[in-house]
């Protein structure tokens, strides 16, 4: 007869998110430094863009499906955006600095004022090599929603910018 063993280490809920939150984002990282070794910086960021549109959206189906989002409904900026805080929440870690901000009823913004990624990406001296991802994934989202907007960076750290910044426009 086997004896079953199951103790383990309790761990709360807030630092098991973190743990797996750092672990997503540090994957992304260690698959664009992996990759690149093996097939080149062109190769890598090409497949990185095609990863990042498809699982922002499995990301953002996940998170609609939990919230009852119903498709097909023209939602308010303010509603767009609390499901986007809802994302954000869920797939990145807090030291990401994130802010949305509204500026009418069918426009609104982002503001990064810190980026993890990106750090990491200058840490490995990778600033020259790396395409941020940053719009494939917020266009995954909208796309996941079927929702009538689209985002338009405005300013990005990664081309000399003091910070990250986006704009959604919802339409008609």
């Amino acid at each position: 007869m086997l004896n079953i063993f199951k103790d383990k280490h309790e761990i709360n809920l807030s630092t098991q998110k973190f743990i797996l939150q750092m672990c997503w984002a540090q994957h992304d990282g260690q698959w664009f430094l992996k990759t690149k070794r093996k097939d080149g910086t062109e190769v890598s960021n090409e497949r990185n863009l095609e990863v990042i549109r498809s699982m922002s959206k499995i990301e953002a189906k996940h998170i609609l499906n939990a919230i009852g989002y119903k498709k097909g409904v023209q939602y308010s900026i303010q509603e767009l955006f609390k499901i986007i805080n809802t994302i954000l929440d869920i797939i990145l870690p807090k030291i990401m600095k994130f802010k949305l901000y509204i500026n009418s009823d069918k426009e609104g913004g982002a503001l990064v004022k810190k980026c993890f990624i990106w750090e990491q990406v200058k840490k490995a001296k990778g600033e020259k090599e790396y395409n941020c991802m940053c719009m494939p994934r917020l266009q995954g989202w909208l796309h996941a929603m079927e929702v009538n907007a689209e985002v338009k960076a405005l300013q990005l750290i990664p081309e000399g910018d003091k910070h990250c910044e986006f704009r959604f426009i919802l339409k008609e």
